[in-house]
């Protein structure tokens, strides 16, 4: 798959890099304004369609995006089987390790989401921030506590929607460059939507976006996906079948 990706040009590279760490700078040279913007919007929230379009766009990175992805990519590239199973396999590990990042950086940060109406507090591994018991009562809790209880309040940056809307449209426009246009559109409307229904602030969802794009090029480029169904199943492998396997 290398000979149909531009991964490896060192001043695509480069661009990429500079690119995303300048989304990472203007990430946190945003994070004074949060505050102004969360209370902008607090009081003019979305409802009716428009609400209900952004909550289903904002999916787009998600595990039901990704599996009808994977149903197009099968049913429509023509491209040999074994270079298929070899693309959505890569979008599948992104996918994956992107999750997993950005899982670990919002437990470790521990940011209140907007609700809170505290965007300079970050708890650190170690803080405990008074939020809403199951019981009516308030307690202090840490972001890890809280995700260990399936509860998400002290996960806000960074955005793992951003983070996968970046990460399946950074994978996707490099393996269909004629997809580009559409897949950072669809990127943008992710990180829109999570700031407007007020799940997240706005240098959340632009640090999100930026370390999404460097997971899937971190995969893209190491074909860490291909080489794993390689190794689970030889007969994908791209040499196979001159090999005869």
């Amino acid at each position: 798959m290398r000979d149909t990706l531009d991964l490896d040009n060192p001043v695509a590279r480069r661009r990429r890099l500079v690119l995303s760490l300048g989304l990472i700078a203007l990430g946190l040279a945003a994070v004074p304004l949060d505050g102004a913007v969360r209370d902008f919007l607090w009081t003019r929230r979305v409802g009716g369609d428009v609400k209900r379009e952004l909550e289903f766009l904002q999916q787009f990175g998600a595990i039901s995006s990704i599996v009808l992805v994977s149903l197009v990519i099968l049913l429509l590239d023509p491209a040999d089987a074994r270079l298929k199973w070899r693309r959505i396999t890569d979008i599948a590990v992104a996918a994956t390790l992107s999750g997993l990042v950005g899982n670990l950086l919002k437990m470790f940060l521990g940011r209140p989401r907007p609700l809170f109406d505290d965007p300079m507090h970050l708890l650190g591994p170690l803080g405990k921030y008074p939020v809403e018991s199951g019981t009516g009562g308030v307690r202090l809790m840490s972001a890890w506590e809280m995700g260990a209880k399936g509860v998400s309040d002290l996960w806000s940056m960074p955005s793992s929607h951003a983070m996968a809307g970046a990460c399946l449209a950074f994978c996707l426009a490099t393996l269909y460059p004629k997809l580009r246009a559409l897949c950072v559109g669809l990127a943008v409307i992710v990180c829109s939507a999570r700031v407007l229904l007020n799940a997240h602030y706005v240098s959340d969802v632009l640090i999100g976006a930026a370390l999404g794009w460097l997971v899937a090029a971190f995969v893209l480029r190491r074909e860490l996906g291909s080489r794993l169904v390689s190794l689970a199943v030889p007969s994908l492998r791209p040499d196979a079948r001159a090999a005869g396997v």
